[in-house]
């Protein structure tokens, strides 16, 4: 739904009797704030005096309102166009894509930057290394926009919204201190353009999630609350609500997970979440359970959310939900059940290019392999998570740790314990911890 000429002009002229409600529409419709843009010019040029001197005025209509109307028309060319280049760009291996851009014509346009962080919110959960590959093409085509032939104000928030989006694949892929950056240089970009409050909250949470993994808790809970209170105040109950599921989010990060299971129990069976993020909830529900020693409950939630992450075709999701699963079979004594699960996760972990998340299935499945007294494979377990490793280049503090253990297990001396000691040591490196589920950024055209 959009807002028609006359309640738009009013607005932009100030005489709306729902001024609050166009207001919170506009900052999250490009369509309604584009049109709004025009009608502003018009009250401008209307209050002038030499609008009203008959002796000065044109023969023919005045040239920006010709320029609103091309400019609209072009904008749905322009898009129309990147759907049928991103179909033939966006085909075979990633490492193609950047060269096939650069071969194309008519791609560095504004409709080619929201189509690309559109597929990057298809990519994330199927293919991460894919999404950050199209994000960072967004961002080379949204630097490049010429700001003659575009409106500043609309370059600007596209290269925000590139940046708010990669920002949120590399937060994704673990990449914390480039996610930062990135976030960074996004709030800079939307401080430049009008009414960017919105904006601003919808990056406050993907910033929120990036300190959380960076330990600063307490910026990052006050960072997403503040969002909430915004996307409440924009009458946007599903980002409010996802703003609370990252509350929940940092606060088990930090450790209090009777605090963040508390906000998830609140939220969870409200009718305004969004099914996906359901999901997420109910997995990270799974998740504290197990943390707090109660397997039975949390085996109960992971099993539901595996299930409907296989639905919904979330690959990344599933994988994870199993991987947890599959860690709390093995405390309630089940390991022979969870070794297919960590073999299976150590296989899609590795086929997402979520190298951590691989070596820690394949240090579960070892230590599940020494638990029941079947050693045989372990050698080569732990030749392929270093070599793994050292072709991603990871940590020397990881591979030194791997090393380690690959010795112990040549000398015979690998326990379930000594394995264990390994994948908790990895798990607290800053760019290897586990994650939790927490909502996605969104794409431009949301």
């Amino acid at each position: 739904m959009h807002y028609d000429d006359e309640a738009l002009f009013q607005y932009a002229e100030g005489t709306s009797p729902i001024a609050r409600e166009v207001e919170a529409h506009v900052a999250g419709c490009e369509t309604c704030a584009r049109e709004l843009g025009g009608h502003r010019e018009i009250v401008h040029v209307l209050r002038t005096s030499d609008v009203w001197d008959e002796s000065s005025a044109p023969a023919a209509p005045r040239k920006f309102v010709v320029d609103i109307t091309a400019f609209a028309e072009r904008a749905r060319q322009e898009e129309s166009e990147a759907k049928r280049l991103c179909d033939e760009i966006l085909t075979g291996p990633s490492s193609w894509w950047q060269q096939r851009l650069r071969q194309a014509e008519n791609v560095y346009t504004a409709g080619m930057v929201k189509e690309l962080l559109e597929r990057m919110s298809d990519l994330i959960e199927t293919s991460p290394s894919k999404a950050l590959e199209v994000t960072t093409m967004a961002i080379e085509i949204a630097n490049a926009l010429d700001l003659v032939s575009y409106p500043c104000d609309y370059a600007l928030k596209l290269r925000a919204q590139a940046y708010r989006d990669y920002a949120y694949v590399l937060r994704f892929i673990g990449r914390y201190p480039d996610a930062l950056e990135a976030a960074d240089r996004s709030k800079r970009l939307f401080d430049q353009v009008p009414l960017p409050e919105y904006d601003l909250a919808r990056l406050a949470v993907v910033r929120a999630s990036i300190l959380a993994e960076l330990d600063r808790d307490d910026e990052a809970i006050a960072l997403t609350r503040e969002a909430a209170v915004t996307f409440e105040r924009f009458g946007d109950r599903v980002r409010q609500l996802n703003a609370l599921l990252t509350v929940g989010v940092v606060l088990f990060e930090r450790g209090t997970l009777d605090e963040a299971l508390t906000v998830w129990q609140q939220i969870v069976n409200d009718p305004d979440l969004e099914s996906v993020s359901r999901v997420r909830v109910i997995h990270n529900m799974g998740v504290a359970y197990s943390r707090l020693g109660q397997p039975t409950i949390a085996a109960e939630h992971l099993h539901r959310a595996l299930a409907e992450f296989d639905l919904l075709g979330m690959d990344t999701e599933r994988t994870r939900s199993r991987h947890v699963l599959a860690q709390t079979l093995v405390t309630i004594g089940k390991v022979r059940e969870a070794i297919p699960l960590f073999r299976e996760c150590w296989r899609e972990f590795e086929q997402l290019d979520m190298v951590s998340d691989a070596a820690q299935a394949a240090l579960n499945l070892a230590e599940a392999l020494l638990i029941v007294g079947d050693a045989a494979e372990v050698p080569s377990i732990c030749r392929d998570v270093v070599a793994r490793f050292q072709r991603a280049g990871m940590t020397s503090r990881a591979m030194t740790a791997l090393s380690f253990l690959r010795e112990a297990v040549a000398i015979g001396e690998a326990t379930p314990s000594l394995v264990r000691h390994v994948y908790a040591f990895l798990r607290k490196l800053p760019d290897e911890r586990p994650r939790l589920h927490a909502p996605a950024s969104g794409s431009v055209g949301e």
